[in-house]
């Protein structure tokens, strides 16, 4: 058995750390709570949408509305004008998809405010195609982001969602 002078200093320390770990984890506790809040405040922007219909060709060049629309959380896509519009500064993903079967070919681009990021382009050479393309932006609140089918050329879609546009919101 231990001496007396021993459980007692024992007894001290092991209240110690008890009370030291009781800290920590209410330290973490509240660390918790923070992280839980910041994460809640953070806004939630996503979408996905198809054309529904094939489109082309046209005599100009035309902002292309996808309208069926998958999902829109955040509600910044429009499927009615076919305009993406940063409710928040942040970095965004973006990606397209565009298919034709048409010998007339397919070029459609993915614009930042009027500005040209990326193309999708066709060979003619062969009676179908499908083509991606991707990019991270970084934008501000209110900037915009559509696609366009160039002038002469044309896009496939059907209800089987050939052809789609998807942007989400990577971080602020």
């Amino acid at each position: 058995e231990f001496p007396k002078l021993f459980k007692g200093t024992v007894n001290l320390e092991l209240r110690a750390i008890v009370a030291q770990q009781s800290t920590k984890l209410n330290e973490m506790g509240a660390t918790v709570e923070e992280l839980k809040r910041e994460n809640g405040e953070r806004p939630k922007v996503a979408f996905s949408a198809s054309l529904s219909e094939s489109k082309g060709p046209n005599s100009d060049d035309v902002i292309l509305a996808y309208k069926h629309v998958f999902n829109n959380i955040g509600e910044a896509y429009s499927p009615v004008t076919g305009i993406f519009r940063a409710p928040v500064n942040g970095v965004y993903y973006f990606t397209y998809t565009a298919f034709t079967t048409s010998s007339k070919g397919r070029r459609v681009s993915l614009y930042k405010n009027g500005l040209v990021m990326v193309t999708v382009t066709d060979d003619v050479s062969d009676s179908e195609d499908g083509g991606t393309n991707g990019v991270t932006l970084q934008l501000d609140a209110g900037d915009e982001v559509y696609t366009r089918l160039m002038e002469g050329f044309n896009i496939f879609d059907d209800n089987n969602h050939h052809s789609t546009f998807t942007g989400f919101l990577l971080f602020t």
